[in-house]
């Protein structure tokens, strides 16, 4: 069966990943002098790994690989944007649409992450053009909004998150609101606002606890305008809290999926997302949305980098089955 595919919009952080390994610990390459505050560290690298990553951009990627649904990508890049081979990347699925500004006096986002032989790491995170989204008006973007199913308002700017709710809600698109690393950056009243403008809330444990905490608000509280909070568990899969037709609270544990080779866990969340939102673009319940969201999340563990692997629909399928007991019915009748 061909289905008619639907539309969603994708709103986030669009970054390269530098990835450097050192040798050493670095432990053994840094002087610190507490007293005086001085530091001195130099660390030398073996090995450099660029690739492409953000959460929008990683989403996006899943979903084009899924092809299933359409969507839209939105942000603001730099001029390496184009030149460093991110766009035609992903421009060779033919249901992901591009929509970006791109400023050519600076950079798009970029994460620069050196690991070090025990495994920790050092991160330095440049926003550049990212910090321009704060710009970007959906109202003039969109000038059919009604064509769009759903968004996702994933982690960037606090401000311009809060900006796209509110337009997002003046467009009628109903959207997944996902503050990721940004949590803690929001204010209470901030985080409440969104909070009852969104349909779905999800983050990792520390994500939604910190949402709680600084909301004061009880999980129940924050369904009374939303229909689900998902909580990703990483390696013990996610918990689902949400409101049945009858308006009564359900909450199910539901596992990850079997892992053929653990590789790298980087982008896992994103690709969770990604297919959650294939699944509810299918009409699937949240239950199975969350479980096609565990499958995909599992690929992408497999290869080394958010956008490396590659994505078959039956090898999706059966994994399906293996690890649910079950292909739900939106999903088995795909060709």
């Amino acid at each position: 069966m061909i289905i008619q595919k639907k539309n969603i919009i994708i709103l986030g952080s669009i970054a390269y990943d530098y990835l450097f390994s050192f040798p050493e610990k670095f432990i053994n390459a840094v002087s610190i002098n507490y007293e005086s505050e001085e530091y001195q560290s130099t660390i030398t690298t073996n090995k450099k790994i660029i690739r492409f990553g953000g959460i929008a951009g990683n989403i996006a990627y899943n979903i084009g690989l899924l092809n299933i649904t359409n969507a839209l990508l939105i942000g603001a890049v730099g001029k390496d944007f184009e030149d460093l081979g991110y766009k035609s990347h992903l421009l060779k699925f033919s249901n992901i649409k591009i929509d970006v500004d791109i400023y050519n006096d600076d950079s798009t986002a970029t994460c620069y992450i050196v690991n070090d032989i025990k495994n920790n790491q050092m991160i330095i995170f440049h926003g550049g053009a990212l910090n321009k989204s704060i710009e970007i008006d959906l109202i003039k973007r969109i000038p059919n909004p009604s064509k769009y199913f759903y968004a996702i308002n994933s982690a960037q700017s606090v401000k311009a998150m809060e900006n796209l709710a509110i337009q997002l809600n003046k467009l009628k698109i109903p959207f997944i609101f996902d503050p990721g690393q940004v949590t803690p950056l929001f204010t209470q009243q901030s985080l409440k606002n969104i909070i009852n403008r969104s349909e779905i809330v999800i983050g990792n444990k520390f994500e939604i606890q910190k949402i709680l905490e600084k909301t004061e608000l009880t999980k129940e509280q924050i369904l009374e305008n939303n229909s689900a909070i998902i909580t990703t568990l990483g390696e013990l899969g996610c918990n689902l809290l949400h409101k049945n037709k009858n308006n009564e609270f359900s909450e199910i544990s539901i596992p990850a999926c079997k892992i053929n080779t653990i590789k790298d866990t980087t982008g896992a969340g994103d690709a969770f997302r990604g297919g959650l939102l294939t699944g509810l673009s299918l009409n699937m319940n949240m239950y199975d949305s969350c479980c096609l969201g565990s499958i995909i999340a599992s690929f992408t563990i497999e290869t080394e980098g958010a956008q490396t692997h590659p994505l078959d629909l039956m090898k999706v399928k059966q994994r399906y089955k293996d690890n649910y007991d079950k292909i739900p019915m939106e999903l088995e009748q795909l060709i």
